[in-house]
């Protein structure tokens, strides 16, 4: 059985250069993306205070002057419900199999 050297070669040349792909592809990644110098994140805000393309904001107060909104009535004081309990245990099904009474009792 031989081994043909060729193909070893030619399979390690193609590995090579597949390697070399790589850590070139990695190393643009990296200086582009990571060590890259950047900018300020935040910007001041200097910038937002006297701007004359953001107009200021107004509040119209009026619209609590609307006669609707004067006649409304405010709620009577809350009232906790004052009649009978109802089940002691709410989570049980209303008919429970016969082993479950016998285990309730």
């Amino acid at each position: 059985m031989s081994v043909d050297f060729i193909s070893e070669k030619k399979k390690q040349k193609y590995l090579i250069i597949l390697f070399l792909i790589i850590v070139v592809i990695s190393f643009f990644i990296l200086w582009f993306g990571y060590f890259k110098e950047k900018g300020p994140v935040s910007v001041p805000v200097s910038v937002f205070v006297n701007n004359p393309y953001c107009p200021e904001i107004k509040i119209d107060f009026s619209v609590l002057q609307n006669a609707f909104l004067k006649d409304l009535q405010p709620f009577e004081e809350f009232i906790p419900f004052q009649g009978e309990k109802g089940r002691d245990n709410p989570f049980l099904p209303y008919s429970t199999p016969e082993p479950l009474k016998e285990i309730q009792k």
